[in-house]
């Protein structure tokens, strides 16, 4: 397996050993063998291209991402390996024109040539989101349903495939998929947070609290646990607590497929922020805890609501007592005076003589 590997690299190196034994001129020694280096580059180029295009696709700078896209095309156009074809086309799907990364996984899983029926089901389940963002549920169900009843398993397919189920109301199926998905979900915030979001349509507010503390913990980088996190807040009244973690999500990182829409977060949480309409707005969220849980805004409420200042509400839900006992202890924490000194507090001492002998 490794010669294998390696064949390539020996066959080039043997005949620029050759090339170096040939009865001929230095000079066109050199410029055979920079030929053959040219020629073996412009037999690589896609793949240069396509390592280009991720340097750029990864970088911390969002202006880089744009210089990602004409890359990926000539690397593909340059003839790129069905493999690279996929992972690019995910790219799009995440951050650049999903229609064409929906184009470029059509047109692989159509084709006949550099077929893997492995890339098949990655494709596919990859494929099924943009189905989902364009609305079409049915279909996204349908296409992660074949993937799975074909015996192959994974992350993503169970991240999906939940999410979809969830989004048409099937509890029952979304938790059958996540009992399967067994220890995966120790591993994988986006499953971790759809067994949250059963919680949230369960009315298991306990449960959902509890998981998403400790969820919110391990600072996930996608949107969806603060905003179900806020949920749980708003639903004991705390709308402070629920705007503190609506700010978080609102610094998380997002995608075409992320199913919250900065938008909806930044209206959510101008509704909260002014007492005008607090009680109003963390009222409707409460009532429409599916909507809001999918990335919706929640559906409006008829009649009065009066002028809310304080920011933790009466009339909501009375916090569990061990949440109790934990909030109490947070606060009574944060009243302690701070009595550990600083290097400047030391210093003071030091010029006028009252340390410590």
């Amino acid at each position: 397996m490794k010669r294998n590997k390696n064949l390539g690299l020996w066959l080039t190196l043997l005949i620029v050993v050759i090339i170096f034994t040939l009865p001929i001129p230095t000079y066109s020694k050199y410029l055979l063998v920079a030929l053959l280096l040219g020629g073996l580059l412009y037999w690589k180029r896609a793949l240069i291209l396509y390592i280009r295009a991720n340097r750029k696709i990864t970088s911390t700078n969002s202006k880089d991402w744009e210089l990602a896209w004409p890359l990926y095309r000539k690397a593909m156009r340059s003839g790129l390996l069905p493999t690279f074809r996929v992972t690019a086309a995910s790219m799009f799907l995440q951050r650049g024109d999903a229609q064409e990364g929906k184009q470029i996984i059509e047109e692989y899983l159509s084709s006949t040539k550099g077929r893997d029926e492995t890339l098949d089901k990655v494709a596919k389940t990859m494929v099924s989101m943009a189905y989902w963002m364009e609305g079409d549920l049915d279909k996204a169900l349908q296409t992660v349903e074949e993937v799975y009843q074909s015996g192959y398993r994974d992350k993503n397919l169970f991240i999906n495939y939940t999410t979809y189920a969830l989004e048409q109301g099937d509890l029952a199926k979304a938790e059958e998929l996540l009992e399967e998905s067994g220890n995966l979900e120790n591993t994988s915030p986006g499953i971790r947070d759809n067994r949250g979001w059963i919680h949230l349509i369960k009315g298991e507010w306990v449960e959902a609290g509890e998981l998403y503390r400790e969820l919110v913990e391990r600072k996930p980088r996608f949107p969806e646990p603060y905003v179900h996190y806020a949920q749980v807040k708003l639903h004991y009244g705390l709308v402070g607590e629920a705007m503190e973690l609506l700010e978080s999500a609102l610094g998380a990182r997002y995608s075409n497929t992320s199913g919250m829409k900065m938008e909806t977060i930044e209206k959510m949480l101008s509704l909260l922020k002014d007492p005008d309409t607090r009680r109003k707005t963390a009222v409707e969220i409460d009532k429409d805890c599916a909507s809001v849980a999918s990335g919706k805004l929640p559906a409006p409420l008829s009649g009065e609501f009066e002028r809310e200042e304080a920011l933790t509400l009466e009339g909501f839900a009375s916090l569990p007592k061990k949440q109790e006992k934990q909030a109490r202890k947070l606060q009574e924490s944060e009243r302690l005076p701070n009595t550990e000194l600083t290097e400047e507090d030391l210093e003071y001492l030091r010029k006028h003589g009252l340390e410590e002998n």
